[in-house]
């Protein structure tokens, strides 16, 4: 029997997602998977119907019917896992067939931490990481570490802020514990808030290099690559999140949703003496959209939405206060890090 459920949140990419269910067929170690559909309007659920009765460790396909978002398909999946361990991955990915048996190896030797995030690679320039666990930093940019360089470094298995949802494992019980991904999100940076919540509860996240992954770069959002622009990498721009940092996958709907969320992870999270920081990463967010991403309109639509959102972030921020198990001083030292 398997310890672990893998959990894929999909929507309207068939082929993506047939890719990264064959690659699961090849793990080393059994894993049972739930497909999550936020209502395909392809022919997903065909494609699911043909391939379950062969799928070995069991294949659950589970149709909301409707986009809700990542963070509740995600979510939906987690509340239907019965196994120890869950696995969030992204329908834009192919998993190293010892990705599963790397990360269920470690959350049983090391139970001092609840969330391990994985070694992803560029799955088009397969010399170069796209994520090596995910930061936040005092500017209140979050952004993938190591994306861009070589995939040779960050080769020692270390503590990290948070670990990208693309992929990630998970101990089941952390979630009755600190709650679910906020579905309040919607889509993007759900996996920085979940991180730095359950950091403030006294959990910790370890990164993997062994449990490899190749991730296609904003693939999964079909509604976005539309409006993919020929922009340039750039490397340390002051943009609005990881989904975007320093990428070349730039779009109206990307920025819109990061920046809003951006906003509410700052005012949730990020301590007071921060500020000059906090001004410093907007400003410099505001000339990155206006100059290079070209999406200025939708990058203050986004903002607009955060201010919006201030006070259900500040209840939040005054609800984790109540039942943090770190110091404020230990939070600031994690965000210094980054």
């Amino acid at each position: 029997m398997s310890e672990i459920t893998v959990i894929i949140p999909t929507w309207n990419q068939k082929d993506l997602l047939q890719t990264c269910l064959q690659s699961l067929q090849r793990q080393k170690v059994p894993c049972q998977v739930r497909v999550v559909d936020n209502g395909s309007e392809d022919s997903t659920e065909e494609m699911m119907k043909s391939i379950q009765p062969n799928f070995s460790g069991g294949l659950q396909y589970m149709n909301l019917g409707s986009n809700r978002g990542f963070a509740e398909a995600a979510n939906v999946g987690i509340r239907s896992a019965s196994t120890e361990f869950v696995a969030l991955l992204n329908n834009d990915t192919e998993t190293d067939p010892g990705w599963v048996e790397t990360g269920v190896a470690a959350l049983s030797k090391y139970p001092d931490y609840a969330i391990f995030a994985s070694r992803i690679i560029d799955y088009h320039r397969r010399d170069q990481l796209d994520s090596a666990g995910d930061c936040y930093n005092r500017a209140g940019i979050p952004y993938n570490r190591g994306r861009g360089q070589s995939r040779e470094a960050f080769s020692d298995i270390e503590p990290v802020l948070a670990a990208c949802a693309a992929a990630a494992f998970y101990r089941r019980s952390l979630f009755d514990e600190i709650g679910f991904f906020d579905e309040d999100f919607f889509m993007y940076l759900e996996d920085i808030d979940f991180c730095l919540r359950a950091q403030l509860a006294g959990h910790r996240c370890l990164y993997l290099p062994d449990a490899i992954v190749y991730h296609m770069e904003a693939a999964s959002d079909p509604m976005g690559r539309r409006e993919t622009t020929n922009t340039r990498p750039v490397q340390g721009a002051g943009d609005t999140g990881s989904a975007l940092s320093r990428s070349g996958n730039f779009t109206r709907n990307r920025a819109y949703w990061i920046t809003r969320n951006r906003w509410q992870i700052m005012i949730t999270y990020q301590p007071l003496r921060h500020v000059i920081w906090l001004v410093y990463g907007w400003v410099r967010s505001g000339f990155f959209h206006l100059f290079k991403a070209g999406f200025l309109g939708s990058f203050l639509a986004g903002f607009l939405a955060g201010l919006w959102a201030t006070p259900c972030a500040l209840s939040k921020r005054f609800a984790l206060s109540r039942t943090r198990a770190i110091s404020k001083r230990q939070f600031r030292e994690l965000l210094k890090k980054c």
